[in-house]
């Protein structure tokens, strides 16, 4: 009986054994898929980053656009001005 009960302790300690070797696989798993998840998380963020300067850039260009526009309506007018007063010094009734 001496034999059995020494067969049965390390049986017992093989399964601890194996049941601690399973312990440690899961926690890598849970430290590989939380760093998986960090990463995407950051990598997310970094995106988000660029979309925000290019929309600032984009911004940027539509007021100088703007104020391109405005300045080429004012010449714009002024020309039409200046058109419209020589047209009347050439008209002749």
């Amino acid at each position: 009986m001496a034999f059995g009960k020494k067969t049965t302790a390390n049986s017992n300690a093989d399964i601890l054994d194996q049941k601690r070797n399973r312990l440690n696989s899961y926690n890598q798993q849970f430290e590989r898929a939380v760093s998986l998840i960090t990463d995407t998380i950051d990598n997310l963020g970094l995106i988000n980053q660029g979309i925000e300067q290019t929309m600032r850039e984009i911004e940027d260009y539509k007021k100088e656009l703007a104020v391109t526009e405005e300045g080429l309506a004012a010449t714009k007018a002024k020309n039409d001005r200046v058109i419209s007063n020589f047209q009347s010094l050439l008209a002749v009734d």
